[in-house]
């Protein structure tokens, strides 16, 4: 087998990315725009260049994240690094779910890393708690690494639960 890359699931919520493109455009606005007294260029720099990084989030966040199915694991990488999880030490767990509130970590349209709240569907069992690597809030995948829940959201979730499966990944509960 050869490395298989895995397409991201694309975040539904188009809101959030325009309310952080407005908080961008009037941090720039309210720096460069001649309303009242203006403000000190050491100020308006800082902040032009605090604008410039939200932007910078935006895109390069999202576009860092990837997921591909090597012949030694499940390679995940992300903006800090890249995590290669041997397809022995996974599990797929069976609840489908959505992220909860951020506890720690990074939430940018398109890029969910860090622990977050776990919201299972109603009357099933689930973890609290979830470690994300995902481009979305709902629709993905939950797998146990070394029994610690991680959260991510291939396109294609069934085919991709399909190609854990067939690479020797066992499923299981989420309570286990």
């Amino acid at each position: 087998m050869s490395a298989v890359s895995v397409p991201l699931a694309r975040e539904k919520n188009a809101g959030l990315r325009a309310l952080l493109v407005l908080a961008a455009l009037l941090l720039l606005g309210g720096t460069w725009l001649p309303l009242g007294d203006p403000l000190p260029w050491p100020l308006r720099w800082l902040f032009t260049v605090l604008a410039g990084g939200v932007v910078w989030l935006m895109v390069a966040m999202p576009r860092s994240l990837g997921y591909v199915l090597t012949d030694e694991g499940l390679r995940v990488q992300r903006m800090s690094g890249t995590l290669t999880w041997p397809y022995a030490d996974l599990k797929v767990l069976s609840p489908a779910g959505r992220l909860g509130l951020k506890v720690g970590g990074v939430g940018v349209p398109g890029y969910y890393s860090g622990n977050y709240s776990w919201q299972s569907p109603s009357g099933e069992v689930g973890p609290r708690f979830v470690q994300a690597l995902a481009s979305a809030r709902q629709g993905g995948v939950l797998l146990a690494v070394r029994q610690r829940p991680y959260y991510l959201t291939p396109a294609d979730p069934q085919a991709f639960e399909t190609a854990l499966l067939a690479r020797g990944v066992c499923r299981g509960k989420a309570g286990e």
